[in-house]
């Protein structure tokens, strides 16, 4: 799947799409705003009307491919799904998506181990306008006591990092991307992610 950039004008799209290209390939202290106006075909001094400083443009990047993510996680999800049946697709579709856009992969893996992650974490946090949809959905589980009755970012962090570990073991190591290799990880997960007190 290719990057979208909708309900932005061209010049905004552009931006953003040279960005993320760059600083795949750059990182983010090689990819100055210089940079990106010369790849983008955007005079500097409109990409700063857009975006005052780097800073802005670097989180306003991570907001868009945050909801890139949602909007794909969260696709195909129906009225008809079980609760687990849910907890699976979105599973599925995260490693998905990470597999089919290799740089906004890259781009999240550099933002949370640097620190505009660190200048940005209240707000990152936060669930704003459902931004952490995840989190949200996890939390669905621990109120309908589906899931374990512990803190939310526990399961969080099992849930995505087992994800991001398999997109990891599938692009630099072994591990084939198959559906019975994807069932079984996220059926691990479901089983140790359960409140079995009210699922027996």
């Amino acid at each position: 799947m290719n990057v979208r950039l909708m309900n932005y004008n061209e010049k905004i799209a552009a931006v953003l799409a040279s960005t993320l290209k760059l600083i795949q390939t750059n990182g983010f202290h090689g990819t100055p705003m210089s940079k990106i106006a010369q790849d983008s075909d955007v005079a500097i001094g409109t990409i700063y009307h857009y975006f005052p400083s780097k800073d802005d443009l670097i989180f306003a990047l991570f907001k868009h491919c945050r909801t890139l993510l949602n909007d794909y996680i969260f696709d195909g999800i129906r009225d008809d799904f079980e609760y687990r049946d849910s907890f699976f697709h979105i599973w599925r579709n995260f490693v998905k998506f990470y597999l089919e856009n290799g740089p906004i992969f890259s781009f999240f893996e550099q933002f949370f181990s640097s620190p505009y992650y660190e200048k940005n974490k209240a707000e990152i946090q936060e669930p704003l306008g459902g931004q952490n949809k995840v989190v949200d959905f996890l939390q669905e589980g621990i109120d309908r006591k589906i899931l374990k009755q512990v803190d939310v970012h526990l399961l969080v962090a099992s849930y995505i990092g087992v994800a991001l570990s398999t997109v990891h073991s599938i692009k630099f190591k072994d591990l084939s991307f198959s559906e019975q290799n994807v069932e079984t990880l996220v059926g691990i997960i479901w089983d140790g992610a359960i409140n079995k007190e009210n699922n027996n």
